[in-house]
This record gives C-alpha cells, sequence and structure tokens, in this order.
C-alpha cells in the first residue's frame, strides 16, 4: 500500500463520526440534545456542550457528577467513543436496516455508578466539575501504558518537553491530526515495536482481553487472526471464523491474515492501543 493511500485511511479514520442523541428525562418529559461527535475522541469532551443545554432544565447540573447510560447499562466515559458505539449498539445495527442512523444515550445526574465507571474526582474553583482535567489525566495514563508496551519503557512519554504536553493535549482537544501526529511521533518507536497494544472486546459480555502482542512470530509476523486464535478460540478457532472482527466499525474480515503490526499502525487510536470488537454472527 503506497503512503499516500496510508495517510488518507488515517485521515478518514480520524475523522469518521457517528451521530449521538442525547436524551435528559426531566419531570414528565424528555429533553434531547442532538450532536455529532468524532469516533477517534472521547464522549466527555462534548460534556460542557450539553451541561450548558440541559442546564436550562437542571439547575446546578454544572456542579453535578453526569454519567451517561445506554439500554441500562453505564457507559465508561474513559473509552474512545467510537469503540462504545461498535461494542454497545453496532451488534443491534447489523442485518438491521431500519434502525435509526443515531445512537440514542440518556444523560444522568443522580446515583453515580462508580462501581463500575471511574468518577469525575476535580472541581473548579467555581465548584462546577472539571471533566477535562479527568479526561486528560486517564488518557495521559493510557499513552503511558500503550508508551510502554510499545518501548518496553515509559521514557518517550514521560521526557516530552511541557510544551509538547500541552500540545498534545490541545491536539486531542481540537481534534487536530497535524499536531496529533507530530507528537505522537515522539512516543512510538521509529523502528520496531517491542510489542503491540491491544484491547479486545466482545459485545454482551464483560470480557476484555488486553493482549501486549508480539509482533513477529518464530517464521512469519503475527496476524490478527493469530491473536484472536490465541485468546478467543471458541470463536477463531477453525479457518471459517464463527465472529467478524471490527475496528473503527469497519469489518476487517480481510486483515485477519495481515501482519498485525501493519493494521495497528493504520488503525490505532490516538491513545495508541488497537481495540478490536468481536461480534459473534448470527
Amino acid at each position: 500500500m503506497a503512503d499516500s493511500d496510508i495517510i488518507e485511511i488515517k485521515a478518514k479514520l480520524w475523522n469518521g463520526h457517528i451521530n449521538l442523541r442525547v436524551v435528559l428525562a426531566y419531570k414528565d418529559q424528555k429533553v434531547e440534545y442532538l450532536c455529532t461527535i468524532y469516533r477517534n475522541s472521547y464522549i466527555t469532551l462534548k460534556l460542557p456542550a450539553i451541561v450548558e443545554y440541559f442546564s436550562a432544565f437542571v439547575q446546578g447540573l454544572s456542579s453535578k457528577q453526569l454519567w451517561f447510560e445506554y439500554e441500562g447499562v453505564p457507559i465508561k466515559w474513559n473509552l474512545p467513543v467510537g469503540l462504545l458505539y461498535d461494542y454497545l449498539h453496532l451488534p443491534s445495527l447489523l442485518g438491521n436496516f431500519e434502525s435509526s442512523s443515531s445512537w440514542t444515550v440518556y444523560l444522568r445526574y443522580d446515583d453515580y455508578p462508580s462501581d463500575y465507571i471511574i468518577p469525575f474526582i476535580y472541581k473548579k474553583d467555581d465548584g462546577t466539575v472539571d471533566f477535562d482535567r479527568s479526561l486528560k489525566e486517564v488518557i495521559v495514563n493510557q499513552l503511558k501504558q500503550s508508551c510502554f508496551v510499545l518501548n518496553g519503557n515509559s521514557k518517550p512519554i514521560m521526557s516530552l518537553s511541557e510544551a509538547n504536553s500541552i500540545q498534545l493535549w490541545v491536539s486531542i482537544v481540537d481534534h487536530n491530526l497535524s499536531a496529533y501526529t507530530s507528537i505522537n511521533k515522539k512516543i512510538v518507536p521509529k523502528d520496531k515495536a517491542q510489542k503491540i497494544p491491544v484491547r479486545i472486546f466482545i459485545p454482551g459480555t464483560t470480557t476484555i482481553v488486553q493482549a501486549p502482542i508480539y509482533p513477529y512470530g518464530e517464521e512469519e509476523p503475527t496476524s490478527m487472526r493469530d491473536v484472536l486464535s490465541l485468546h478467543l478460540p471458541h470463536l477463531f478457532a477453525e479457518r471459517e471464523a464463527i465472529a467478524l472482527p471490527y475496528i473503527h466499525g469497519i469489518d476487517t474480515q480481510s486483515l485477519l491474515d495481515e501482519p498485525l503490526l501493519k493494521t495497528w499502525e493504520i488503525f490505532k487510536h490516538l491513545d495508541n492501543f488497537l481495540y478490536v470488537v468481536v461480534i459473534p454472527r448470527v
């Protein structure tokens, strides 16, 4: 694949988005907020605009521990929103062409499920919740984890200057691919990665496989099929798999036998993890 093609694919993945419908149950009515959100981003980044909109209905909303819910399941705001969509919602859409193109979630502001999702622990001077600070802390920790897997240590990210660290965070908030790439290349190994950071999710279960993968086997490069067959043998033991691997909402069956390192380089998320959602065939 030509470098120009890879750049184009990365740009399309970076700019991919979903339609989000946020519903607030208020008294005897349901109020809606409609927006688009980048797949390779975080739902928390939309909270300031969502809070501003719904504050007309709920007093002091910006000071409350807010959380999102989908079909009774609290949404883990620390994961990329595209991954959440594929993990929670995509299975219901496959083969159902009459389904809505938007993802409907509920905004909750009481009974925070802190045993299931990370609480927002920081407050601003005015007493409002500092959502951005919590998200920044989570993303930096994710980047440290992936950096350690890739390099064998976290030195590349820990060695970033203060200016670079600020630029990296701003590029994520602004969703600026060029600015993000200019800093992230300081974190990602210039030569061979020691291991590849991979996380695998199976909808309808709490199964999450977190697997640092060696990019090369004894004789040839490791493929995604190798990884899935090892960790999910009941789904991928046979040549004809009984499940489909989705990355960024894309059916990646055609990439099963490609080198995993190549797939990671193109499809990794902004925290440098490769997230794969495995959906059993129906």
